[in-house]
């Protein structure tokens, strides 16, 4: 692995080089057998599964196989194999795999009994001295959903802090009881057995370990050849097909419920396969030729999991979870083809060395979304959309009258629509195909339409490189690298580009056919490196270097890009007893039991053409769009680095140094579209004057009677028509007015009328651009230590990183993925997409410290040690050939940033906090907080309010996530069977000391960095593996893990 100054050779993008070499055979066959296992019984318990008296996860490992090597003709022909098998068993808890408690409908709820608390503001009732103001899990055992002591159900109408019950089927006016429809789906259900949650009365939780499996072997075989003693061949095939089965909790689709078919499963085949020449044209002359071709392929089935597929239910319910999803696959196969050239010259002190390297990437992808809006067909059965009519409801309690809580009036409608069946909307995406100009249809027969396109890049990479010894102990090396990497373009000719920059400056837009989806090829990318070191004694060694990479565009990113041209969605919706969209076949109103479509019977009538120039259109109904700079640019980064090497007494050798980097031009992607809360701020303070002045005077400057406010200001926008009173008096408009958000208002002016033109251009929502205008730098001490094994059997490693990176954005700007892009509450989203110097700051995966020291240690007892050396055999071979060993990681918390939570400064993205008045910048760390479980970084929200109108708030990531530290162990024995066969086995511990790391804010699975979160600050609900999830692949455990492993050698 080659972290900094990389060769000529190496280095065709700015991260670490990673050189693999395969095992090749020998005149003697060598191999080994090997067994890998884990059971739950090993394992201690997570942290949070701890707290909360949940199952322990289930993990259950088999990893098994063997590798082997040989002559297949002696001293001409060898081979080398190896192969692996694995049983890997998992079960998670149901919350964790599922992301969230799964919540059912009770006996009694389903028999049409919705029952509620009726609540009286006169005479509050109390419960372990809490006041009850609604429906809660408290008022009942929450093992078994029985009445809590003092709880007690209504015996007469007109009482209150009682349980009533209405019934949903005696007052449906059609008397049709539980539809069949949903009959089919929630009677199918098993009941439920926690009442922890959900409203404790109608709806409560099945608590369970949800399994999946992961199965699939990986082979290798690799044959080398001797021609003569100048040529020799090789080939080499690496193979895996691994299988998630059962589940893909990973993805938060697990099996739901026992007994039902998981949301989906995931396969993973994989090929790589390489075939080489080594030819010695002449004593200074080495040439090596490879060809070479992988294929990573992931197939995420969701709804194919199920066996009813494509005839899932398409309804979902307002206060159940369902067992099913109706989405088909995610489909991708990134195939790479490549060739590479080497030519090695040696004369005199000069090793010459040049060569190229070729590669063609194609990544095709199939989905039943197009950029993340999905095609499936849907029904809402949405109280809110739909408030059900015709039933005599319970009246709400108010400030002095008994009665039924707001939001248990929710749940009861809500509960009248699931069981009743009664549809809310149906909404149906189609998916335009614009070569044919044509909408399609999402299913014909059991095919489904899917989204599908073909990526294709093409890389030329070429280099030449001397390392030059100028003297005994002075090395110099230089070089140069040329990159050839051209602009993306998609195999079926489907890409469409602007027509002009997309903000709108140079009039309306069209999405015109295009053969690439950039159009700079990048031509002149040289890339030079210099490296010298100089050994000025046997013991010491100085190194330094520089150089410059490029980082080439990402075919994910353009899978992103691809999948939002104008005209490839139209979404149609009928809203039952209200309109449908222009251009769709009405759906009649009936109940989901009483033959209810499933989707839309036939395609819109528009064509997809006529949105690739979009009309200016209300922000909510206008279409986002993606599109790349069409001068995009190479990344480029520069890096140096300078070191000394000393070796000391005792073997042990040290080096210090410092590895600098600078990123310029990287891929940065900002909202051209961005509605700005500046233009609208002089309306917006005025009404919030209006508001303050007290009195009961409304935002526009009016009392309720119509008659103005004494000392009221006027508004603009209302002056002028651009709004009206009634949206500046709305409830929503005096939320954002105590919320200071301006930018929220902004959004929803702009979703309320054209006049206002807070968006630069009217025809997008979003518009994502994805140029080159972020940048980076990273500074570090960086310090090691080794000890080679001694005498005494001891050998250590040591490394130490003392750094700091600093960016204005830390993550793939689109997020790698097809629904890619920003959202208002993404930490990682800009404040201000337009002030992108405002973002600079420690970048998200800033680690300050690392320190990582590995060691292994043999115990000095047996033949050969210095205790024990004349032993019997059956004796040494209990007390011989021990080990230990240790991996030791420590590492600094990373930065984050505090949220608002509202939109003060424009409609794109949270603003981040702000100080209160005299309040300094608080500290970050971990604490106990009253009835949060496991600990927070803030115990309040209290240090923090909303920014000012129009302001952002305070920087970017000025505070520090927890630090992360692990502790692996091992302890191991060796037997030495004959002379030929050796066995070791091995008792491995992972997390050893059974160290919870808990989670920065912004990755947590409950908790949030937005000061308006109920979970703001916690950590919860799920332990850290690795020191980043968001930036790391796992390879710890959260929890203690233990072991076991067997190996023969031979």
């Amino acid at each position: 692995v080659t972290t900094s100054n990389p060769t000529p050779e190496e280095g065709r993008n700015s991260g670490a080089n990673v050189s693999i070499a395969t095992r090749s055979g020998t005149n003697e066959i060598h191999g080994t057998l090997f067994h890998f296992f884990r059971n739950t019984a090993l394992n201690s318990q997570e942290f949070y599964a701890n707290a909360q008296n949940t199952p322990k996860a289930v993990i259950n490992l088999n990893q098994y196989g063997f590798e082997v090597g040989g002559p297949i003709v002696k001293n001409r022909t060898f081979f080398f194999g190896s192969w692996q098998g694995q049983q890997v068993n998992f079960a998670d808890p149901i919350d964790k795999a599922f992301g969230e408690s799964v919540d059912l409908y009770t006996p009694a709820a389903l028999a049409g009994n919705f029952r509620y608390f009726v609540v009286d503001p006169r005479n509050p009732f109390t419960l372990n001295g809490r006041p009850v103001t609604q429906n809660t899990s408290a008022l009942v055992d929450q093992t078994t959903g029985q009445l809590a002591p003092g709880v007690r159900n209504c015996a007469a109408t007109g009482e209150t802090n009682c349980i009533a019950t209405f019934n949903v089927f005696a007052s449906d006016p059609g008397r049709i009881g539980l539809d069949s429809a949903v009959r089919s789906v929630l009677g199918s259900y098993p009941s439920v057995n926690s009442w922890a949650a959900g409203d404790g009365l109608n709806t409560a939780n099945y608590v369970w370990t949800s399994p999946f499996q992961i199965r699939g072997p990986h082979h290798l075989i690799r044959i080398d050849h001797t021609l003569n003693d100048k040529h020799t061949l090789f080939g080499r095939w690496l193979g895996a097909k691994q299988s998630t089965l059962g589940g893909d909790p990973l993805n938060g689709r697990p099996q739901v419920l026992p007994g039902f078919p998981p949301r989906g499963e995931v396969f993973r085949p994989a090929d790589n396969v390489a075939i080489g020449a080594r030819s010695v044209l002449s004593p200074r002359l080495v040439n090596e030729f490879t060809v070479g071709f992988s294929r990573f392929q992931f197939l995420f089935t969701q709804g194919e999991a199920n066996p009813l597929f494509p005839n899932t239910p398409r309804f979902t319910f307002n206060n159940s979870d369902v067992d099913y999803t109706a989405n088909p696959r995610t489909f991708r196969a990134v195939t790479t083809y490549q060739i590479v050239e080497n030519l090695s010259y040696v004369t005199g002190s000069h090793v010459f060395r040049m060569g190229g390297n070729i590669r063609f990437y194609q990544h095709n992808d199939q989905r039943g979304d197009v950029g993340g809006t999905s095609l499936v067909p849907s029904i809402s059965l949405s109280r809110t959309v739909r408030p059900p009519t015709g039933f005599a409801f319970p009246a709400v309690a108010g400030t002095a009258t008994p009665g039924i809580s707001a939001n248990d009036l929710n749940r009861l409608q809500g509960m009248v629509n699931d069981l009743l069946g009664i549809p809310a909307s149906l909404t149906q995406v189609f998916m335009g195909n614009l070569r044919d100009d044509t909408f399609l249809s999402f299913r014909s027969g059991d095919a489904v339409t899917l989204w599908a396109q073909g990526q294709r890049t093409k890389q030329y990479n070429f280099f030449f490189q001397d390392e030059w010894k100028l003297r005994r102990n002075i090395t110099f090396n230089y070089g140069v690298r040329w990159e050839l990497n051209g602009p993306p373009t998609e195999a079926g000719n489907r890409v469409y580009v602007p027509d002009r920059i997309p903000d709108g400056s140079a009039g309306p837009v069209t999405f015109v056919p295009a053969g690439r989806w950039h159009q700079n090829w990048n031509a002149t990318a040289l890339a030079p490196r210099l490296g010298l070191t100089w050994a000025p004694t046997h013991k010491t060694v100085f190194r330094t270097g520089y150089g410059i990479a490029f980082d080439p565009i990402s075919t994910f990113q353009v899978t992103s890009i691809a999948a939002a041209v104008p005209g490839q969605t139209f979404r149609c919706v009928t809203t039952f007893g209200g309109a449908t969209t222009p251009g769709c076949t009405p759906i009649p109103d009936r109940r989901l039991g009483a033959g209810l479509p499933n989707e839309f019977p036939a395609a819109p009538s528009v064509k997809p053409s006529t949105f690739l120039t979009p009309p200016a259109q209300t922000q909510n109904n206008a279409p986002p769009a993606r599109v790349f700079d069409q001068g995009l640019q190479l990344p480029t980064v520069h890096m140096w680095n300078f070191s000394v090497q000393r070796e000391l007494p005792g073997g042990y050798i040290v080096q210090a140094g410092y590895v600098g980097r600078r990123g310029t031009r990287l891929y940065r992607s900002w909202d051209m579209n961005q509605i700005d809360a500046a233009p609208m701020l002089p309306s917006f303070l005025a009404l919030q004057h209006n508001v303050n002045l007290g009195g009961g005077c409304r935002p526009d400057g009016t009392l309720a009677n119509g008659s103005p406010c004494a000392n009221a200001r006027a508004v603009p926008l209302v002056q002028q028509g651009i709004v009206t009173a009634a949206f500046v008096n709305s409830a929503q408009s005096q939320t954002d007015l105590r919320q200071n958000a301006a930018g929220n208002m902004a959004g929803r002016i702009e979703q309320t009328t054209l006049n206002a033109r807070l968006r630069r251009n009217q025809q997008f929502a979003q518009i994502l651009y994805l140029d080159n205008g972020a940048d980076s730098s990273f500074h570090s001490f960086q310090f090691t230590f080794r000890k080679r094994f001694d005498r005494a059997g001891l050998l250590l490693n040591g490394a130490y990183t003392l750094g700091k990176s600093i960016d204005n954005l830390s993550v793939d700007p689109v997020a790698a993925t097809v629904g890619g892009g920003f959202t208002t509450t993404n930490a990682r989203t800009p404040a201000d997409s337009r002030n992108y110097q405002n973002e600079r700051a420690r970048s998200d995966f800033d680690q300050r410290h690392v320190f990582n020291v590995t060691g292994i240690y043999e115990f000095p007892f047996g033949k050969g040690k210095r205790f024990g050396g004349d032993l019997p055999r059956v004796l040494d071979l209990v007390v011989g050939n021990w080990s230990l060993n240790a991996i030791s990681t420590y590492q600094s918390g990373e930065p984050f940033t505090v949220r608002s939570g509202v939109l003060t400064h424009n409609f794109s993205a949270q603003s981040r906090a702000a100080l209160r008045s005299g309040q300094s910048l608080p500290v970050a760390q971990l604490q106990e907080a009253p009835n949060v479980v496991g600990p927070v970084l803030f115990r309040d929200a209290s240090a923090f309010d909303f920014p000012a109108p129009g302001e952002v708030g305070i920087g970017r990531n000025l505070f520090q996530g927890p630090r992360f530290y692990n502790l692996d162990m091992g302890l191991s024995k060796g037997f030495a069977i004959t002379e030929r066969v050796k066995a070791v086995f091995r008792v491995e511990v992972f997390n050893a000391l059974n160290h919870a790391n808990f989670r920065n804010p912004r990755d947590a699975s409950v908790g949030s960095p937005a000061i308006t979160s109920a979970v703001f600050g916690q950590t919860c609900c799920v332990t850290l593996s690795t020191a980043s999830s968001a930036t790391t692949n796992q390879n710890g455990e959260s929890w203690r893990v233990m072991q076991l492993a067997l190996r023969v050698s031979f």
